[in-house]
């Protein structure tokens, strides 16, 4: 009988601890699915902002931007522009930034997506915004030893890479490969750069009110 009782104990030990582990992973999932969601819920970019630092600075940090990351592009539309926005503004850490890029190599459809936005919200006209980013780094590409640039310029060059119809070289972009990436660009480079025009929405299955992209560039 104690052979059997303890056996008994061990099972329940056993189970008990399954149930644990389930309940762990399923709360965590469900966790990082509501961090997605309430960004996605904001009324304003400043609640998109705040709510967006806020998972920066959260413990779970790495595992939520990543799960936010994995959203994008996934037919919320307002989770794709305050993210988009976001990764493009001052207030961005160089992890989400890295993280958003870096979901382009495992789904290069939504590279093209990622080109439209850039234009919508590019500064200056996307003509001259291209212009600028070529020449700036055919400055840094003439070193021998070309320095890493930033994950920002790195989804900047992405964006310039499939507008210029080279989208290949977007995927897996990394500030260690750029050089190598942008001196392959620089063979088949269009003379003259082709013509972009700046989109009259964020994306191209963009409904609903078309948001002030001049305000966005001042945040």
């Amino acid at each position: 009988m104690r052979i059997w009782t303890r056996l008994l104990i061990v099972v329940v030990v056993l189970a008990a601890g399954a149930a644990s582990l389930a309940y762990y992973l399923n709360r965590e999932r469900l966790s990082r699915r509501w961090a997605a969601q309430g960004v996605a819920s904001a009324t304003s970019f400043e609640e998109a902002g705040s709510k967006i630092a806020a998972l920066e600075n959260h413990p779970g940090r790495d595992s939520l931007i990543r799960d936010l990351a994995g959203q994008w592009g996934r037919r919320d539309q307002q989770l794709d522009l305050y993210l988009a926005w976001y990764a493009g503004s001052a207030k961005s850490s160089e992890f989400l930034r890295e993280t958003f890029s870096l979901e382009f190599g495992w789904r290069e459809e939504l590279l093209p997506r990622w080109a439209h936005y850039w234009s919508w919200r590019a500064p200056q006209e996307p003509d001259r915004q291209i212009e600028s980013i070529v020449g700036f780094l055919d400055l840094l590409a003439q070193s021998e030893t070309p320095r890493p640039i930033t994950w920002r310029e790195v989804l900047d060059l992405q964006a310039v890479f499939v507008l210029t119809s080279q989208p290949r070289l977007a995927k897996r972009l990394s500030p260690e490969n750029w050089a190598g990436r942008y001196q392959q660009w620089q063979k088949g480079r269009p003379q003259p750069l082709p013509h972009v025009a700046r989109p009259e929405q964020p994306f191209p299955d963009w409904q609903g009110p078309v948001p002030d992209r001049r305000r966005l560039a001042s945040q």
